[in-house]
Formats: C-alpha cells, sequence, structure tokens
C-alpha cells in the first residue's frame, strides 16, 4: 500500500509559502489548501486591523487544517498546506493523529529581509507590528522535524530544494 504525505510549507509572514506551495501542488499534482483561507471571520477581521492573533485565536483554525490534512488523506491523496506553524504546539494539532504521514517544510528569512518584501505586497494586512508578533510568537522547528530552507536565495533555487526533499517521499 502506498502511504499518502501531508507537506506542510510553513513560516512567518512574506516567506513565500503560498507560492511556494502552489508550485509544489502544480509540480507533483497534488492539491493545494491555503491555510490563511479557513480564519475565521472574526481571525481575518483582527488581521486587517493589524491586531496579531493569540492562542485562542488560531486553535480552531489549526484544528480545522488537521482535518482536512486527514480528509485529503483517506480520500488517497498527498496534499500541500501552507500554515504559519510558528509554534510546536500548533504542529502538534496540525499533526494529531496522523503525524508519521506529516513532513514540515520550514522557509526561514530574516525579519528585516521579510519587512521589505511585505512592503511590496498590494494587499498585505498584517504590516510590521505583524510580523514582529509573528516572530516573537515562533518556537523554530528543529532540523529533525522539519526541512528547513533559506528563503532569501532565488525562487528556483528555493523551489528546487523543496522539490527534492518531496520527490523521494512520494515515489515510494
Amino acid at each position: 500500500m502506498t502511504h499518502r504525505h501531508v507537506f506542510f510549507v510553513s513560516g512567518v509572514s512574506g516567506t513565500g509559502k503560498s507560492t511556494l506551495s502552489r508550485h509544489l501542488a502544480e509540480r507533483f499534482a497534488m492539491p493545494f489548501e491555503e491555510g490563511d483561507r479557513y480564519h475565521s471571520a472574526t481571525s481575518v477581521e483582527k488581521m486587517s486591523s493589524g491586531i496579531p492573533l493569540q492562542d485562542a485565536d488560531r486553535w480552531e483554525w489549526l484544528i480545522t487544517l488537521n482535518m482536512i490534512a486527514k480528509q485529503h488523506l483517506h480520500a488517497g491523496r498527498n496534499v500541500v498546506i501552507s500554515c504559519s506553524a510558528l509554534r510546536s504546539a500548533y504542529r502538534d494539532v496540525l499533526t494529531k493523529d496522523i503525524s508519521s504521514l506529516c513532513h514540515f517544510i520550514y522557509l526561514q528569512a530574516s525579519q528585516s529581509v521579510l519587512s521589505a518584501r511585505l512592503k511590496q505586497r498590494e494587499h498585505f494586512f498584517n504590516g510590521d507590528a505583524m510580523l514582529e508578533s509573528q516572530f516573537a510568537a515562533l518556537e523554530l522547528p528543529s532540523k529533525e522535524s522539519a526541512f528547513i530552507i533559506d528563503v532569501a536565495q532565488s525562487f528556483e533555487h528555493v523551489s528546487k530544494q523543496a522539490e527534492d526533499f518531496i520527490r523521494p517521499l512520494i515515489s515510494v
């Protein structure tokens, strides 16, 4: 029996989670789930107002993403899900009951690089205060728990590293 996998593309705002996730989904013919799409209206309103989310704002969202991951696995599909997954406890919720089939691709860069990127976005509502709050909440994953990619490199280099990580897992 072939095992299916969930690939969480994670990191703080501005790392390119959605862009890389879309690319990987297309490259490997997998569905892509944009994690931000599943935030509650209240959370979206908070973020739009520049108010950082708290743990209480995130739990239902994380549980929803875990359920979505399980639905794809039960349907026999690999899936790519973009999600900040800032803290270890969040990653635990995302992978509950399916941890052996989940893989994190953590995108990292300095706060200054990401701040500059975010200022170029047309519809970005988080701003520097949100980026600061994400870095403050961030619990870096270990190299054993995530495949870590420095996104200060070109997208071609970043995407190749991610592809090289995924390919052997889905070829089994």
